[in-house]
């Protein structure tokens, strides 16, 4: 039950990893377009609050992955 504890740990460390690249990568790309419009004068048609809206969406996604992973962990020792 224990490896089975310690798996769970392993693979919701690779997930939050993998959502946290994900948004760097995001925010990289974003950054260059942001800059590409200004130079081209079309930045004023792009709303910038929408990368808020990014940044809150990769937060719940780690808060969904701890969650399951804490049920994922504690469910068997409260069957057994």
């Amino acid at each position: 039950m224990y490896l089975f504890v310690f798996l769970i740990i392993v693979v919701n460390t690779v997930v939050i990893i993998g959502i946290l690249k994900g948004k760097q990568t995001r925010q990289k790309l974003v950054d260059g377009l942001l800059k590409m419009y200004k130079d081209q004068g079309v930045d004023k048609y792009y709303d910038e609050s929408l990368l808020s809206n990014y940044s809150a969406r990769y937060n719940l996604f780690i808060m969904v992955v701890i969650s399951t992973g804490i049920i994922a962990m504690v469910v068997p020792f409260v069957v057994r």
